[in-house]
C-alpha cells in the first residue's frame, strides 16, 4: 500500500530521481522520454489524417459536427505538439552543463507535462471520434 501511495504522490507531484540512480541510468531515461515524445508528436500528426479519412469513408466530411470535432482535435494536438517541442527544445538546443539532468527531472516529472503530452492525445481522439459519431447519426 505504501508503494501505491508513493506512486500516486510521484505521479501528481512529479519528482526527481531517487538517491543512488547513476548518471547513465538518468541519461537512458531521458533518451526514452525523448523517443516517447517523438512518438506522441507523430500521433498528433497522423491521427487527424486518419479521422479525416474515416470522415470521407463514412460520407460525413461535409457535416458541421464532423468538421468541428476534427478542427477541435487539430487545435488540441497543435497545442500539445508545441508544448512537447518546446519542452524538448530546452534540452536539445543548448549546451549541457553538470546540472542538466537535475533540470530535466524538474521539468520532465511534472503532472503538467504528463497531461500535455499524454492525456491531450486521448482527449483529442475522443473529440474527433465524437464529431464523427454525431455527424453519422
Amino acid at each position: 500500500m505504501q508503494h501505491l501511495r508513493q506512486s500516486v504522490r510521484t505521479f501528481l507531484d512529479g519528482s526527481a530521481w531517487p538517491e543512488g540512480v547513476d548518471d547513465a541510468s538518468r541519461r537512458e531515461q531521458a533518451k526514452l522520454m525523448y523517443d516517447y515524445i517523438k512518438f506522441h508528436i507523430g500521433l498528433y500528426l497522423a491521427t487527424p489524417a486518419a479521422i479525416g479519412l474515416l470522415g470521407s469513408t463514412f460520407a460525413v466530411a461535409d457535416k458541421p459536427a464532423f468538421q468541428a470535432g476534427l478542427a477541435a482535435m487539430m487545435v488540441i494536438y497543435l497545442g500539445a505538439g508545441l508544448h512537447a517541442s518546446r519542452f524538448m527544445g530546452r534540452f536539445i538546443n543548448v549546451a549541457w552543463d553538470q546540472n542538466v539532468m537535475a533540470t530535466f527531472a524538474d521539468k520532465a516529472f511534472t503532472f503538467q507535462r504528463r497531461v500535455m503530452h499524454h492525456w491531450t492525445y486521448w482527449l483529442g481522439l475522443i473529440i474527433g471520434l465524437a464529431g464523427l459519431l454525431i455527424a453519422k447519426l
